[in-house]
């Protein structure tokens, strides 16, 4: 197994070296976080990094690391001096696979190493079999996300499990909201996954007319406010209505409008104004985000992103294909343009079949 230690200290830093070779893992060694970094895309299979590095310390290590696509599920594992229970929760909440406390034995490193690999290979083993039956062309990327969420869920219940004698009330609680933002984040990975093939397979269902105004206010706003935007947003929608299968209206909206808010920085406007046309009923949704060049509004598709790495993107890249999907599939449209002032920006306009089609 290779392994990246972080280590300023250079005794502590060779003895770790030493120790590892002599227990048949390859060692990749820096003495700072940077130089650590530089490191990572010799794919390390586990990471041993010290807390107070000078400059870039253990943390700013971490936030770096889990942002990288090949970092997000690597075992990382804190050396550190301090024992304090904060410590502890902060290294957890950014991705910290587990803590050990200097000084330590041999045994114990190697223990903490052993468990930490072994407790991550099956789960991803499981999930990279699930993902290679259903796509090879979104494998890697899907592994990620699946398991990103994950790594504040477990790690949050073990050291629940560890400590759960001495926890405080609001340490408590501070661990479950951990839980809760990992489970909540995989639970909206899940139901695009599962309303995506569902749109795939499934044939249609009979169109029913739907009041569209209500339902755009609705999940416009939600949308925002998830994203933390809701200041940001401007919506108004005149009543009007469209045929469509009535489970698909809210997700389709809600799609749009967080992905507007997702590519568009905070404090720019992100419109939406929702109106009749020729029986049709249009909603236009604007953002003054990096909008998309001619050649990537003809690409996008499932699991397609653009420029993930330069944008740190997260997700899985399905929003804008199961909108389109869901309303071509009922007699509608999506269409992508450059808002058409010099501000910039993208425009998706959304048109649902009249109420008579």
């Amino acid at each position: 197994m290779r392994i990246l230690i972080i280590e300023d200290d250079p005794g502590i830093r060779q003895t770790l070296v030493d120790v590892l070779e002599m227990n048949g893992h390859e060692v990749l060694a820096a003495a700072d976080g940077e130089t650590g970094l530089a490191q990572v895309p010799h794919r390390p299979d586990l990471i041993l990094c010290d807390i107070g590095l000078p400059g870039l310390d253990g943390y700013g290590v971490i936030r770096a690391i889990r942002e990288l696509p090949e970092g997000k599920e690597l075992p990382f594992i804190f050396l550190t001096a301090r024992a304090e229970r904060r410590d502890q929760r902060l290294g957890m909440a950014l991705g910290a696979d587990d803590y050990i406390t200097k000084p330590f034995t041999e045994r114990e490193l190697i223990e903490a190493i052993e468990a930490r690999v072994h407790r991550q290979r099956p789960l991803r083993e499981r999930v990279e079999a699930l993902v290679s039956q259903q796509s090879h062309v979104a494998g890697a990327r899907w592994s990620h996300e699946l398991l990103t969420p994950l790594i504040g869920i477990l790690g949050g219940l073990e050291l629940i499990e560890a400590e759960v004698e001495s926890l405080r009330p609001p340490e408590l609680r501070e661990l479950l909201q951990l839980i809760r933002a990992g489970a909540e984040r995989q639970h909206r990975l899940a139901r695009k996954l599962i309303l995506y093939f569902e749109l795939l397979q499934s044939p249609p269902v009979v169109l029913k007319t739907a009041e569209l105004a209500p339902v755009i206010l609705a999940e416009a706003r939600t949308a925002a406010d998830e994203a933390g935007r809701a200041n940001d947003l401007d919506v108004q929608c005149e009543a009007g209505s469209g045929r469509i299968e009535p489970l698909l209206v809210a997700p389709v909206l809600h799609e749009m409008v967080e992905n507007a808010c997702k590519f568009s920085a905070p404090g720019t406007p992100v419109t939406v104004r929702g109106s009749c046309h020729d029986g049709r009923y249009r909603v236009v949704i604007r953002d003054r985000g990096c909008g998309m060049t001619t050649e990537q509004r003809a690409a996008v598709g499932p699991f397609v992103q653009f420029d993930r790495g330069k944008r740190e993107q997260q997700g899985l890249g399905l929003g804008l294909a199961i909108a389109r999907l869901a309303l071509e599939r009922c007699g509608g449209s999506l269409v992508l343009d450059d808002v058409p002032d010099a501000a910039g920006g993208l425009q998706a306009t959304l048109e649902f079949a009249a109420p008579g089609a």
